[in-house]
């Protein structure tokens, strides 16, 4: 059988599968249809909703009874009931949630339909020429109003197949018209798209809401359009700029502010910031709310030229290459205000602000900006049923912030592999070699510590995220108490008790996915670690590498050194012939042919020369040059000494001739020495204050020494020298003595 006969096959069993389960739908509803009509016959006790005992065991797809009832009533809304419905009964009992059987009654869901709107491409010219834009929007559609060419051309949206300038071939969507059920249904033109171009259905789906001769009404429209080019961020900016304040959102795509949440606004004068609630994020994977993120680059994924991203050209092996990305999550609350509340704060600018309905009319609007065309795409389908745009817009979040975990994820595992040693690293020597020690270009050192700082900005990233969900949805608003952000009047309504059944399901999933997040924060810090160590393994190698040839490179010296020493020992040879030469040159040669003189004095030059430099070279002439210089140099000190000693003794000498001459010139009624001289005042305090020459002070301590002991005083010792004839300069020394010792006691 051939490979098309049993394709062929195959799809005839499809069909027929296909056929049976068709059939037994059918059955089902009509069963479950005539269980129904016997219930509601019986007379109602109480208005509130009819709730239905739980089941166990496994339960068959059976459709949403609030569908087949409002459709058997007068007048009543048009549903979407059928397969869509049954999936959805199903798809609810599979997943553990409240199923849509509990809910028979109509008024759970919002019943005010939004105002018809509509918008063409000529409104569109009109305003890109006269709006006012921001520096956030014009860096955003710089392409599109800095070009007068582009907005005078017929056609705004690119109407073409295949790729487009603006690469709005790349750019996807999903619009969803949320009837009075809560199904949302799309809103898609798949003919447009491949008989024109993907920005044309783009258009087409955002241009224009409940207009005739649609019967069902939209009460809630989501609109996610997923890295749009310029002209259908304008396009947007345009059909959306009555609900939302798309400057703001601009900004919030650009700016890297952090992550801050903009939910608490009842107090700003803008009114369409009062009904609108926003949340910035600032972290590396998809985010929601406002996120900005790193998004590992594939084939044909480039990012737009506002987007912080990688600006390496050339990529070399390993590379990995991200981009900053955003992407914003916004509801807007069309209805009137339901609460005046005052503003706590003492210096605000209004003291008064308003709640809105979370029943009204609403839009969500979901602005995707990373180029990985990872995002889940089933995040709203009609087996959904939102009560409210509040259970829209939180399931939406919480889209993103599974997108976000996957990212997470998926930067983790790149960085993982990148600093990870292959599996041969065990088998290999030269990949050890390799990752133990550093190259030329730092290779590993650069891969270390690129990984070891993108998660660590990773971790301050997810961790502003979880923080942002914490603050800003506390327990008040998972309750319906809150004063400003979707408070319900009405506590008890069976549409309010439903309602927070509903937001409890929901939390439940929010606090998984925040525990999955802190999972990738561990795990985060962990690898972290691991690249510390092997960045210290990494210094440690090449510091050890280093320190080895840094001995390599002292051998080289050593062995250069020596050479150096070779070729100066043979320099030293000719220093003295040369100096001998030299003299004997300037005209000292003897005229006679005997050279007796110019060899004597070559000799004696020269062999001393070489005695002293043979001597150096060797350890113990070394020694003992080293001995001898150090004895000479002492010998130099001890004379200088001795003549600097010389000169202080005659000097010495000197001032005692000078006090023994003024003695004797004194003149007036001063004091009278020993010897009969009158000194002045000024003269006796002079000598009486004097330092003593060290003749005198050696003479003074041994007379002290001596009456200390009780011995005779120097005089009486020697008797010899008093009865010897002795000099002039002599006699003048021992009175001196005598008076300085006379002086010295009264002193």
């Amino acid at each position: 059988m051939s490979q098309a006969e049993q394709v062929g096959d195959l799809l005839k069993q499809l069909d027929a599968q296909r056929d049976a389960y068709i059939e037994s739908f059918r059955q089902i509803h009509e069963l479950l249809a005539q269980n129904l009509a016997a219930t509601t016959s019986q007379p109602a006790t109480d208005d509130r909703i009819l709730h239905r005992p739980s089941i166990t065991g496994p339960r068959s797809p059976r459709p949403s009874v609030t569908h087949a009832a409002s459709e058997r009533r007068a007048g009543g809304r048009k549903t979407s009931a059928g397969l869509a419905t049954l999936t959805t009964s199903s798809e609810s009992r599979r997943t553990g949630d409240d199923s849509d059987v509990d809910a028979d009654d109509e008024d759970l869901y919002v019943s005010v339909a939004l105002g018809a709107e509509k918008y063409d491409e000529e409104t569109l010219r009109s305003h890109l020429r006269a709006y006012k834009w921001n520096q956030y929007g014009a860096k955003i559609l710089a392409s599109v109003i800095d070009s007068p060419t582009r907005l005078q051309q017929p056609q705004l949206i690119h109407n073409k197949l295949g790729e487009a300038e603006d690469r709005s071939h790349l750019s996807h969507y999903s619009v969803y018209d949320v009837g009075a059920d809560g199904a949302p249904l799309p809103v898609d033109f798949p003919q447009i798209e491949r008989e024109q171009s993907k920005a044309q259905a783009i258009w087409h789906a955002i241009k224009e809401i409940n207009q005739p001769p649609k019967e069902r009404l939209a009460v809630g429209r989501i609109t996610i359009l997923r890295e749009p080019s310029p002209m259908l961020f304008g396009a947007a900016h345009h059909t959306l700029s009555p609900h939302f304040d798309v400057d703001e959102l601009f900004k919030h795509l650009i700016d890297v502010s952090g992550t801050s949440p903009h939910m608490h606004r009842s107090f700003d004068d803008d009114l369409r910031k009062q009904k609108s609630f926003v949340f910035s994020f600032e972290y590396f994977t998809v985010g929601s709310h406002i996120a900005r993120f790193i998004i590992i680059i594939g084939p044909e994924c480039v990012p737009m030229k506002w987007q912080l991203a990688d600006q390496q050209d050339e990529r070399k092996a390993g590379h990995i290459a991200v981009t900053r990305c955003s992407s914003v999550v916004a509801l807007a609350l069309t209805g009137p205000a339901i609460r005046k509340v005052r503003n706590p704060h003492r210096r605000a600018k209004n003291a008064f602000g308003f709640a809105y309905d979370p029943w009204s009319a609403w839009h969500v609007l979901n602005l995707q900006c990373y180029p990985d065309w990872h995002a889940t795409m089933d995040i709203h389908d009609s087996t959904k049923h939102y009560v409210n745009g509040v259970e829209a817009f939180l399931t939406t979040l919480l889209g993103e912030y599974r997108d976000a975990q996957k990212r997470f994820e998926q930067i983790y595992k790149e960085i993982t592999k990148l600093v990870t040693p292959p599996l041969d690293f065990i088998f290999n020597s030269d990949l050890r070699d390799t990752l133990l020690f550093e190259d030329s270009e730092f290779t590993y050192s650069r891969r270390y510590f690129w990984a070891y700082q993108t998660l660590g900005m990773m971790n301050d990233s997810i961790k502003l995220m979880v923080d942002a969900y914490e603050d800003t949805f506390t327990d008040d608003v998972w309750e319906g108490t809150h004063k400003t952000l979707w408070p319900l009047l009405e506590q008890n309504s069976s549409r309010n008790v439903y309602f927070k059944k509903k937001m409890a399901s929901l939390r439940a999933k929010f606090e998984k996915e925040m525990v999955a997040l802190r999972k990738i924060i561990e795990e985060n810090d962990d690898r972290r670690e691991e690249i510390n160590g092997l960045k210290e393994e990494l210094f440690k190698g090449t510091s050890i590498q280093e320190s080895r040839k840094s001995v390599e490179n002292t051998e080289v010296s050593i062995l250069q050194g020596h050479n150096i020493k070779i070729l100066t020992m043979v320099s030293l040879v000719f220093i003295p012939l040369t100096f001998v030469t030299s003299v004997f040159g300037m005209t000292n040669m003897p005229s006679r042919e005997s050279y007796w003189l110019f060899g004597c004095v070559t000799v004696a030059v020269c062999v001393p020369f070489f005695v002293l430099i043979g001597s150096l070279n060797t350890t113990t002439g070394m020694r003992f040059w080293r001995a001898k210089t150090a004895a000479l140099l002492r010998n130099i000190g001890r004379c200088l000494a001795w003549l600097i000693s010389c000169g202080g003794r005659r000097k010495d000498d000197s001032d005692d001739e000078d006090d023994m001459s003024e003695s004797d010139s004194g003149i007036g009624n001063g004091s009278r020495t020993q010897f009969g001289y009158r000194l002045s005042n000024a003269q006796s305090l002079r000598a009486r204050t004097r330092p003593l020459s060290r003749q005198r002070s050696r003479a003074l301590a041994e007379d002290l020494e001596a009456r200390k002991e009780g011995l005779p005083a120097v005089d009486a010792v020697r008797p010899e020298l008093d009865r010897s004839p002795s000099s002039m300069l002599a006699k003048m020394m021992m009175h001196e003595r005598k008076r300085t010792l006379r002086y010295s006691t009264d002193v």
